[in-house]
């Protein structure tokens, strides 16, 4: 099933036997966690790479009394701070989820493995940090370029689940506030 998703997820990218990723299923495993928790403390080193299965979480920053949340992710999408997993430093991200998540996770040191077997992990990584570049890319351009009503347009016709998000953690990353979005919401779209 996991290997499957994966197949799914890098085809678009990069087109690799299902043994490829049956081989990275076995290296990981499916666990549960209920709403609200937090899977990486800010300040702390980030010790998985997941990928959600169902529900979502975000990546916060403390700013100024409140969370910023500064990435969304949804079923399908890898929910981590990559930055601290790949570098294995602390950062001030804090992986929280928002709904109950089922969570495909592989262990840095087990993830480490398939780059070290030569089983495509190179190849895995580099297509997993250049879909988070340019995500972020786009998502800065679109903060400058465009106004909150057409970024949170585009958000709801491209992202499933996006109009489940907590409203406090969307409008943050949004960038403008919750009464802000609330009155988008509210318009006649």
């Amino acid at each position: 099933m996991i290997a499957d998703l994966l197949k799914q997820f890098f085809d678009p990218f990069v087109c690799l036997d299902i043994k490829v990723w049956e081989n990275f299923e076995k290296l990981g495993g499916v666990h549960h966690f209920p709403k609200e928790s937090v899977l990486k403390a800010s300040n702390t080193t980030e010790k998985y790479l997941s990928l959600l299965l169902k529900g979502s979480g975000g990546n916060l920053i403390w700013n100024k009394n409140n969370f910023v949340c500064i990435d969304i992710a949804f079923e399908n999408e890898f929910l981590c701070d990559y930055m601290s997993f790949t570098l294995q430093q602390p950062t001030p991200i804090e992986v929280r989820l928002f709904e109950d998540v089922t969570l495909f996770r592989i262990s840095h040191q087990n993830f480490q493995q398939t780059l070290l077997s030569g089983n495509h992990g190179e190849k895995v990584t580099r297509l997993v940090a250049e879909a988070a570049f340019i995500d972020k890319q786009q998502q800065q351009i679109d903060l400058l370029t465009k106004t909150a009503k057409e970024r949170y347009l585009e958000q709801l016709q491209s992202r499933k689940g996006m109009a489940r998000t907590p409203l406090k953690y969307l409008a943050s990353y949004l960038g403008i506030t919750p009464q802000s979005l609330s009155r988008i919401r509210a318009e006649k779209i």
